[in-house]
């Protein structure tokens, strides 16, 4: 199967987090209003309740958490989810393949998957200067040679190159990887992933939406935001916690295949915060923020999402 069916909601509200938000915001206007973070600052609020536990549930709190802010980078683990979700969703339809050569197995994939692929997303059919190219993933890019099963079968893993690529995206955030990465993924396939999954709604335009390569490689394809206008890169803040809880839990995306994929998010975000891109809460690594201490001061900064 293509695509997995659409993922439950794992966040269930918690009142007493409801209660420490609301009090934040209100702590917040009274120390910064100047900044009006606690007014136009969109935040989700997720916590294991049961951290021993195999099967991890989430308290939540979130507030204007269903409104689409543009929100940069955080979209990069959209585009490392689409790669993951492809590779499991490949590996599992060349465990049966006869023809274990690159040709005939990215062949195979190409004319298993493409149209469904298109027809998940089809705003980029008939969208201005979005090409065939655009929309559907570049599989000899993304997988390395197959390789042949002892039991029959197929085995394929990403390529150094495309893993490398995603590892510049996820870890240290640097743009031109991303691009790549996008590039390589398609935007039917990102979003129509996303789409299908329900973690974006077509109807409203809300949820989790990327439609541009950092680079400008691609034209972008926008939604409306609320803090940026048009946006290519833009989410809601509940939908992208949603898509992190699932992350967490894992079981729900391994189910899909053989493939287990969760492990492998978790390795590279956890990788991402020891010693990739620093928080913009940390002294000195954004200008005018000088990290979270008794003299904390944000003159001109302003976060368009938390989560």
């Amino acid at each position: 199967m293509l695509f997995p069916n659409p993922f439950p909601n794992l966040l269930t509200p918690g009142p007493a987090m409801r209660v420490a938000l609301t009090a934040a915001l209100a702590q917040t206007g009274l120390t910064f209003p100047a900044e009006r973070v606690h007014l136009d600052t969109a935040i989700s609020i997720a916590a294991v309740i049961n951290p021993t536990s195999t099967s991890p549930r989430f308290a939540y709190a979130g507030f204007r958490d269903t409104e689409m802010h543009f929100s940069g980078s955080l979209l990069k683990a959209a585009a490392m989810f689409a790669a993951f979700q492809l590779r499991q969703s490949a590996s599992q339809h060349v465990l049966t393949a006869g023809d274990c050569t690159p040709s005939g197995v990215f062949n195979d994939l190409k004319s298993a998957f493409n149209q469904n692929i298109k027809n998940a997303a089809p705003r980029f059919q008939t969208e201005p200067g979005i090409t065939e190219n655009m929309r559907v993933p570049k599989y000899p890019t993304i997988f390395g040679p197959p390789e042949e099963l002892a039991s029959g079968g197929c085995l394929i893993s990403f390529s150094q190159v495309f893993a490398a690529n995603m590892r510049g995206m996820t870890v240290p955030s640097h743009n031109p990887e991303t691009s790549a990465c996008i590039q390589a993924l398609g935007y039917s396939w990102i979003n129509g992933l996303l789409a299908k999954t329900g973690l974006f709604n077509p109807s409203t335009n809300t949820g989790i939406w990327l439609a541009g390569t950092f680079t400008g490689a691609f034209p972008a394809v926008r939604v409306p935001s609320m803090n940026d206008g048009p946006s290519a890169q833009s989410t809601t803040t509940v939908d992208m916690a949603r898509l992190f809880a699932l992350i967490v839990e894992g079981s729900i995306l391994d189910s899909h295949s053989i493939d287990g994929i969760a492990s492998d998010m978790r390795q590279l975000l956890a990788d991402a915060q020891s010693a990739g891109d620093s928080s913009w809460m940390t002294t000195g690594a954004r200008q005018h923020i000088n990290g979270l201490g008794a003299g904390f001061t944000s003159p001109t900064a302003r976060s368009a999402w938390a989560a």
